[in-house]
Formats: C-alpha cells, sequence, structure tokens
C-alpha cells in the first residue's frame, strides 16, 4: 500500500477516539452487461471501415462500513472487459481498480461541518460541470480523487473543493496493471461550490474553480497536443419552478487563463430549457431547449476559445457522438457544439420509461486542423433522433435499450449516416450486516 499518499490517510487516532457503539456495514454486487453495436460514427464514411461489435462486462462490489458514531469508510473496486466481435479482438482480462476509497466525517467540531476525503463521485446537479474525473476508461468509472469539505445551515450548502488526477492512477494499486491513461494530461483544481434551497420554488447554484493542466503526452505536432494551462472558470445554475408542472433551467460559465508559450485561454458553455411534467406523479414530461459550447476560431492565434469540460467528460448528449469527437479535441469533450434539443418522456407502465430525443447539432466554427478526409467547410453538424427504453424487471434487474442515428451536415466531407445501438442488463445486490 505504499502508493497510498497522505490525502488518503486521514489520522486513523482520531476516528479511534470517537468511536461509539457502531450500527451495521453495507455492502453490494454488480453485474452489468453491455452489447453494443455501432457503424461510421468515427468518419461518416462506408469507405474507411469502423464497424464495432462488442460485449462490455462490467463487475463492482462496495462497501461502507462505521468508523464510529460519524465517521464512515468507502471502499469500492471494479473491473471492465471488452470482448469485440468486430473486428475481432483477443479476450483478455482487463484490470481491477479501486473505484472509490474515501474517509466520510459525517460530522466534525462544528455543526453542519462534514468533510470527505479520498477517492469519491463527485456529482453535480445533471453533470454539466461535475460527472466524469477519469473519461479515460470509458464507462468503467468516473470518480475523482478529491477532499471536499462542506458547510451547510438552513437549505444552503457551501463546499471547499480539492481535486487531484494524475494521467494515470499512481495513487492506489492495479491489479493486472495495463497502465491506462485516465486523462490526457495530469489535472488539478481548487474551488468552490455554494447551493441554495431557501426560495420555495428556485434552487440556486454558483461556483469557481482554478485548474492546473500539465504533461500532456502527445507529440507536440499533434493538433490536440495541449501546453501546459493555468484556467480560472466561474458559473452559476438556477432552477425557477412554476405553476401545472412548468420549470426552466439555465445555466453558464465562463472559462479564462494562459497556457505556455505566450497564449490565451477564453471559453464559454451553457444550456438553457423549459420542461412541463405531467401524468398522476409528474412521471411523464417534454422539454425544448439550447446548448452551446464555444469553439476555437480558426481565425485568431494563440488564443484558444475552445470549451473546455474539465469534470464534465461525458456521453451526456450522445453516446454515438462522443466517438466523433476522437477526431475533433478528443471524446465527450463537446466543444465547438451547439445542440437545439426536444425531448419527450413517457411511462406507459410503472417499470417502463420511453424517452424520445432529438438534436439539430451545429458548430460555431468549421474545424481546419482535422482529417480533410473527414472535415468540410460548413458549420452544419447534422441531426440525431434517439430512442431510450429503460425497464426495472424487479429489484435486482434493470436495464435498458439506445438507438441512436446521425445524419451528417456540411461539417464532414462524407454523407453517410452513422448509428448506435446498446443493449444492458444489470444485476445488483445490496446487503447489510448488523453490528454489535
Amino acid at each position: 500500500m505504499k502508493h497510498i499518499p497522505l490525502l488518503f490517510l486521514i489520522p486513523m487516532a482520531a476516528a479511534v477516539a470517537q468511536q461509539k457503539p457502531v450500527r451495521q456495514i453495507d455492502y453490494g454486487f454488480e453485474q452489468r452487461v453491455r452489447n453494443e453495436n455501432w457503424n461510421n460514427l468515427f468518419d461518416y464514411d462506408n469507405n474507411l471501415d469502423d464497424q464495432r461489435a462488442q460485449i462490455r462486462w462490467r463487475t463492482r462490489i462496495w462497501m461502507k462500513a462505521p468508523l464510529g458514531s460519524d465517521i464512515d469508510i468507502n471502499v469500492g473496486l471494479t473491473q471492465e472487459t471488452n470482448q469485440i466481435f468486430i473486428k475481432r479482438a483477443p479476450w483478455r482480462f482487463d484490470e481491477v481498480m479501486f473505484e472509490t476509497l474515501n474517509i466520510d466525517f459525517k460530522k466534525l467540531f462544528i455543526k453542519g461541518l462534514t468533510l470527505r476525503v479520498g477517492r469519491q463521485n463527485l456529482i453535480k446537479n445533471e453533470g454539466f460541470m461535475f460527472l466524469e474525473g477519469s473519461p479515460g476508461d470509458g464507462s468503467r468509472t468516473v470518480y475523482t480523487n478529491a477532499a471536499v469539505l462542506g458547510y451547510t445551515w438552513k437549505k444552503s450548502k457551501f463546499e471547499a473543493i480539492g481535486i487531484m488526477n494524475p494521467r494515470q492512477d499512481r495513487f492506489l494499486p492495479v491489479l493486472h496493471d495495463r497502465r491506462k491513461a485516465i486523462l490526457d494530461w495530469n489535472q488539478s483544481s481548487i474551488g468552490t461550490y455554494y447551493t441554495d434551497n431557501n426560495l420555495k420554488r428556485t434552487s440556486i447554484e454558483s461556483y469557481y474553480f482554478y485548474t492546473k493542466q500539465t504533461g500532456d503526452r502527445r507529440a507536440r505536432t499533434n493538433f490536440q497536443f495541449r501546453p501546459d494551462r493555468y484556467v480560472h472558470l466561474a458559473g452559476g445554475r438556477a432552477v425557477q419552478k412554476f405553476n401545472q408542472g412548468w420549470s426552466a433551467t439555465g445555466e453558464f460559465a465562463g472559462q479564462w487563463g494562459a497556457y505556455h508559450g505566450g497564449g490565451t485561454v477564453r471559453g464559454w458553455g451553457g444550456y438553457s430549457y423549459l420542461k412541463r411534467t405531467f401524468g398522476a406523479k409528474s412521471q411523464h414530461y417534454v422539454l425544448g431547449g439550447y446548448w452551446g459550447m464555444s469553439g476555437d476560431d480558426p481565425a485568431t492565434k494563440n488564443k484558444d476559445e475552445g470549451w473546455d469540460p474539465l469534470y464534465s467528460r461525458w456521453p451526456k448528449w450522445s453516446e454515438l457522438y462522443i466517438y466523433s469527437q476522437f477526431r475533433e479535441r478528443g471524446p465527450s469533450t463537446w466543444s465547438n457544439t451547439a445542440l437545439w434539443q426536444l425531448e419527450a418522456l413517457y411511462t406507459p407502465i410503472k417499470p417502463l420509461n420511453i424517452r424520445m430525443t432529438y438534436y439539430k447539432m451545429d458548430a460555431y466554427h468549421t474545424f481546419p486542423w482535422g482529417d480533410p478526409r473527414i472535415f468540410s467547410s460548413g458549420t452544419s453538424r447534422g441531426h440525431m433522433p434517439q430512442v431510450r427504453a429503460d425497464f426495472t424487471l424487479n429489484k435486482q434487474l434493470t436495464g435498458h435499450v439506445l438507438w441512436e442515428y446521425m445524419k451528417t451536415g456540411d461539417f464532414y466531407r462524407n454523407r453517410t449516416q452513422a448509428y448506435f445501438l446498446r443493449f444492458e442488463l444489470i444485476y445488483r445486490y445490496l446487503g447489510a450486516k448488523k453490528l454489535q
């Protein structure tokens, strides 16, 4: 365990001193199976073969145990192995790694003060700013290595957050280590996050973070190479509820800073949408809105205006389209992207939800740095309809079916349509052991 830094070893003496009769150990097991099929989504060209058919096996185990009346330790292990049939690849068992390992101080010396230190899933609202801290390992994990000091009063919460995510996992041991790159660079941040729910129909969030990104291992001649950079981020989110199930949501964030070599960073991202829920338990909804993430302007030099998602590189809007971004700034970056969205969710019976989504996708600028066999001189990315059905068979078995289709616009050289189809089944077991 020599790889575990001091960050994860909060002095145990304090925990032992506060020990009281403990309650129970909670534990769980999860097996997820995904069958995925796709074609043309890397290049939108039938002449360049990128068809894929695969099964993804992800196994997770976790435990939460009390160290005292107000202190818990959370531990979780996971591994995901891909079995690829088209194009056929040899099956090889993948890494087993720590998904979580943290100590949770639920009460400190001041009422309302809490502290969680270690590897944890840091998720805020709908994931526009915080959801995915380890994008390089795909859907295996979303963890961040963080310390979160929180203070809660009335219906407000203030959090001071520090994050340290290296390019490769060097904080905790990895079984059958494949030396995966979790990020394209080393990334660390410090900042604050404030949440206010004191108003009956209005919720407000605001945040500020300072982030350092260093050590990109890609060649400097690669157009995706990123020099060491230092970025400030500030933004806010608001939700306003109205009568008869209507609500309005909006969020906007700006980025500014500098990168090594004398360049500047300027970016922005935001969205707004209206939503209407209906039905006996508001189980159905319709919504419409707009999402925008700035792009790097080819006409400017020594300035990067592209949106940097920092800790939200995940397939929020599309599982298909994140693979298309391999040829731009990287998967799940969502830079230089504008989306008009229409969506509806209907629950015909209690264990089944059907969600239908349509995106009109555009770019703010052309992309002259990419492969000319793929990219063209327009700014219309295309049209994307999606259908997803989520079902619950019982307390242990859940799953979904997802279909996405992309009809490309003049942002791309070729106009071959792409598709993504996934079937998923999850078995989950939860247990508890009472302690005396």
